[in-house]
């Protein structure tokens, strides 16, 4: 009798202490909880907030669910047993990132946008009335982020989309072109100038309400006020990639190509227009220095054979004598070498080297 009984006491006391552990339950810093009695909710357990979201919260559990209890903050908690339970949710950023999803502008052009948002549960009373898990708040959250990016991005044209700020978009530079490039006629942005060809600027006015970052502002607001009847709060949505589809990169790349190629050409021309003209210049530069030299060189070559024709006019009404003896050797330089053998009548044009000194006038 004394055995059955020490079974009866093992098994209370078992039971006693399993009723014990599952009357304590914690909340972390990073969790908060609802209680619930045969699947009502009695009391909720939302984690430490600021002033003004505790405000929040308690002004809806009052007038959403009076009956229910309100308390902050992490700790130990006490339930009872098999007769209540404990959901736990998340009390820290939640991240949403989902495939890409395409999206047509208002210049109809087809992008691939995957983005991205950060999101908290607020009001876990509410998220778990109406979504109850987190997958199925991802699904939820799915839908209103990118259905309101549909909506504000088919609303905008896509240079509206990519840039950041609403400031004016300049195409292009005022870039100065050759005069003489063919088929001009065929380049509508291209203008005449002073006889220069000219690329116009072409200036892009984005409205105040434009530029990505106040898109997505707005897509932030109208996603948390979607939101906002699941219990979440989304904190913010951004684009991580905008993309084409992979169907149009080549096209476009065939597009981007051929325009860097026309570039390029107008640019190559442009600067052999300036090559030839620096090379004319620089040629009528060399030709007038050379006219110039030569014109000097033959001035002074002038002068100088002037005045060695007065030194030597000079010198020969001095030494008329040896004047000639000095033309005959070089005549005779000029007409002989060392083998020659002349012949020569002692009259004539030598005759001074025969004569003797004094005799020949």
């Amino acid at each position: 009798m004394s055995g059955i009984r020490k079974i009866i006491y093992g098994v209370i006391a078992l039971f006693v202490l399993l009723l014990i552990t599952g009357a304590f339950f914690v909340v972390s810093e990073t969790e908060q909880a609802v209680i619930l009695q045969l699947g009502k909710p009695i009391r909720v357990i939302a984690g430490d907030r600021p002033e003004d979201e505790r405000r929040e919260l308690g002004e809806w559990m009052s007038e959403n669910e009076p009956d229910v209890a309100l308390s902050f903050g992490a700790g130990l908690y006490f339930k009872i047993p098999l007769l209540q339970q404990v959901r736990k949710f998340e009390d820290r950023l939640l991240e949403y990132d989902d495939d890409p999803s395409d999206v047509v502008t208002k210049d109809k052009k087809h992008i691939q946008i995957d983005a991205y948002a950060r999101w908290r549960i607020i009001n876990p009373l509410l998220f778990l009335q109406s979504v109850q898990i987190e997958t199925q708040a991802r699904s939820r959250l799915d839908d209103i982020i990118y259905s309101v990016i549909r909506q504000e991005l088919g609303r905008k044209d896509l240079i509206q989309i990519v840039r950041n700020s609403n400031h004016p978009v300049g195409l292009g530079d005022y870039v100065r072109l050759v005069d003489n490039v063919s088929e001009a006629d065929s380049m509508p942005e291209m203008q005449m100038e002073g006889g220069e060809l000219i690329e116009v600027i072409k200036l892009v006015r984005i409205p105040e309400s434009a530029g990505r970052i106040n898109i997505l502002n707005r897509v932030t607001g109208h996603c948390r006020q979607k939101a906002a009847e699941y219990g979440i709060v989304i904190e913010d949505v951004w684009i991580k990639r905008a993309d084409l589809p992979p169907e149009n990169e080549q096209a476009v790349f065939g597009r981007m190509q051929a325009e860097r190629n026309r570039m390029s050409t107008r640019y190559r021309a442009e600067g052999r227009r300036m090559s030839r003209r620096i090379t004319a210049e620089t040629d009528l530069r060399v030709d007038s220095i050379s006219a110039r030299a030569e014109r000097i060189a033959l001035t002074t070559r002038g002068g100088a054979d002037s005045l060695a024709a007065a030194i030597y006019a000079e010198a020969y009404n001095q030494y008329p004598d040896f004047y000639r003896f000095v033309n005959s050797l070089e005549t005779m330089s000029s007409v002989m070498d060392t083998t020659a053998r002349l012949v020569l009548p002692t009259e004539g044009i030598f005759q001074y080297l025969v004569s003797r000194p004094g005799e020949f006038r």
